[in-house]
């Protein structure tokens, strides 16, 4: 049989553990909400772009973007600089 503190210890740090594996699961919705909304907004973006609402048309565009593709110079800052 264990000691009183130590189980009772040992109860805290479960109780402990079950709150941040539940905050772990809010934090993952919330990402993934939120990825989903950058996703819909750079589609949005596109579709202004494009000058278009055809998503058929937004899809193949994105399919023919080579993303290692770097402009020699697109007029903005890049990372602070």
């Amino acid at each position: 049989m264990v000691s009183k503190k130590l189980a009772t210890r040992l109860a805290k740090k479960k109780t402990e553990l079950a709150n941040a594996e539940d905050r772990v699961k809010v934090l993952k919705e919330e990402l993934a909400t939120l990825n989903q909304q950058v996703q819909l907004e750079l589609v949005k973006q596109l579709q202004a772009n494009l000058k278009t609402d055809d998503l058929t048309e937004v899809s193949n565009f994105i399919a023919q973007v080579d993303p290692t593709q770097v402009p020699a110079d697109d007029g903005g800052e890049q990372d602070g600089y």
